[in-house]
C-alpha cells in the first residue's frame, strides 16, 4: 500500500471548519507533482480513552460505498495517531450558499442545483444510507466553479436505514436527542424519531427553500430547539414559498407526508422542478455561472427576519458506544487540547466492517511517519 505523506508542516487551515473537527489544505509529497487535498482532522480521545468508533473513519466508509457518482467527493487516505484521526479528501470550492450570495442565484441555476441535490440523495439512499445532515453548507461546488457541479459532504453522522443484504428496513423508534442541524432537520427528527429517507428529503426541502428565499423564517429567532420545531409547524409549503412557482411549496408538503419506510419519488419531483426552467437541456443540469436570468432570494413572509441563530448540531451517541474504549496496552496519558470532545459512532450505525474497509481500500496518512505494523495497530 502506498502511503500518502501528509505532514502537519504542510497543513494550512481552511476557513470553513467542520463541526466535528478542523479542515486543512494538505499536500501529498510522494508524487511527481505535489497534489493539494483537503484534510479533515478530528480528535479521537476523551481524557485517557480512545473512541472505539471514530467519526472520520465512519465518514470514509460511507464515501467509499458511494464513490463513483458525480455528487460524491473522492476520498484518498486515512490516518490515526494517539490523539487525532485524519481523512484526506478531494479539495472542493465554495458552498452553494456562499457562491450564490456573491453572484445572485437565478431561477434556472436554482433548478439545476435542486436536480443535482435530488440526484445526490437518490444515490445515497440507493446504497441503504441516510445522510442525516442535509443543509446548504454541506453542498460544495467543484474546485473549479465553471464545472457547475456540487458535491455532498460531511457523512460523519450518516447511518444505514436498511439491511444491504435483505433490504429489511430498520424499525421506527425514538432517540435520546435529535441529530442534525436544527434549522434543517425534519419535524419527526425534532420529536426524536430515528431518521429515514423521508427526513433527508425534508431537510432537502428546507435547503431548497433557504436558497429560494435567502433564509428560513425559523432560522432568524433566538429560540431553543423545541421552539424552532414549533415555528416550523406553523409554516406550510405554500406560505413558505409564496410568490414562487407552486412546485416549491408542494415539495415541502409532499416530503412532510412521507411515511417512515416510504421510498421518495425522486424522478417525478425532478421532472416537476425541471418544468419550471424549460430552457435547461440534458439529463444532468449544471450550474451555469454565465446565466443572466431572473434571480431568486426574496420572500413574502409577513414578519421579517430578526437576528440569525448560530449553527447547532448534535451527534447521537448510543449508551453502548459512549463507554470509553482504550486500546489494550495503551500507556496512561492525558492529552492537553482546546478541541471539543470527540464523538463516537454507535455500534448499530457502523457501515460494515469499518476497520477492514479503511485498511484495505484507502492509502494511509503518515503523521508522523510510521511502519506498517504501527499503522495496522492504530487502525485496529
Amino acid at each position: 500500500m502506498v502511503s500518502s505523506h501528509l505532514s502537519e508542516t504542510y497543513f494550512r487551515q481552511r476557513p470553513n471548519c467542520s463541526t466535528t473537527g478542523r479542515i486543512y489544505a494538505g499536500r501529498v509529497m510522494n508524487e511527481a507533482a505535489p497534489r493539494v487535498v483537503a484534510v479533515k482532522k478530528s480528535r479521537i480521545t476523551r481524557r485517557l480513552a480512545v473512541m472505539k468508533n471514530p467519526m472520520l473513519r465512519h465518514e470514509a466508509c460511507a464515501m467509499l460505498i458511494l464513490r463513483g457518482h458525480p455528487s460524491i467527493p473522492e476520498v484518498y487516505a486515512y490516518g490515526r495517531t494517539q490523539i487525532f484521526e485524519y481523512l484526506a479528501l478531494e479539495m472542493l470550492g465554495e458552498t452553494d450558499t456562499s457562491l450564490c450570495l456573491e453572484e445572485g442565484l437565478t431561477m434556472q441555476n436554482l433548478i439545476a442545483l435542486t436536480c443535482q441535490m435530488l440526484d445526490a440523495l437518490a444515490h445515497v439512499h440507493s446504497h441503504h444510507i441516510v445522510h442525516c445532515d442535509v443543509k446548504p453548507d454541506n453542498f460544495l461546488f467543484d474546485l473549479n466553479p465553471a464545472v457547475g457541479q456540487i458535491k455532498l459532504i460531511d457523512f460523519g453522522i450518516s447511518r444505514v436505514y436498511r439491511n444491504p443484504a435483505t433490504l429489511e428496513h430498520v424499525q421506527e423508534c425514538t432517540m435520546p436527542r435529535h441529530i442534525g442541524s436544527r434549522s434543517y432537520i425534519s419535524l419527526n427528527v425534532h420529536n426524536h424519531h430515528n431518521p429515514s429517507r423521508r427526513d433527508d428529503m425534508e431537510s432537502l426541502a428546507y435547503t431548497i427553500v433557504d436558497l429560494l428565499c435567502d433564509g428560513l423564517p425559523w432560522a432568524y429567532r433566538e429560540v431553543e430547539s423545541r421552539d424552532v420545531s414549533a415555528v416550523k409547524q406553523t409554516w406550510g409549503g405554500s406560505a413558505l414559498c409564496a410568490g414562487y412557482p407552486p412546485v416549491f411549496g408542494a415539495f415541502v408538503d409532499y416530503v412532510r407526508s412521507l411515511a417512515f419506510q416510504e421510498a421518495p419519488d425522486y424522478a417525478t419531483w425532478r421532472r416537476q422542478f425541471l418544468a419550471v426552467a424549460p430552457s435547461i437541456c440534458g439529463d444532468r443540469p449544471l450550474y451555469d455561472e454565465s446565466d443572466q436570468g431572473p434571480t431568486v432570494g426574496k420572500h413574502q413572509w409577513k414578519n421579517g427576519p430578526a437576528s440569525p441563530i448560530g449553527p447547532f448540531r448534535t451527534a447521537l451517541v448510543s449508551q453502548k458506544s459512549e463507554r470509553e474504549y482504550v486500546t489494550p496496552g495503551t500507556r496512561l496519558w492525558m492529552p492537553m487540547s482546546t478541541w471539543g470532545l470527540p464523538s463516537s459512532v454507535a455500534d448499530e450505525d457502523l457501515i460494515g466492517d469499518e476497520q477492514r474497509t479503511v485498511r484495505e481500500l484507502l492509502d494511509r496518512i503518515d503523521e508522523p511517519p510510521m511502519d506498517e505494523e504501527t499503522f495496522e495497530n492504530m487502525v485496529e
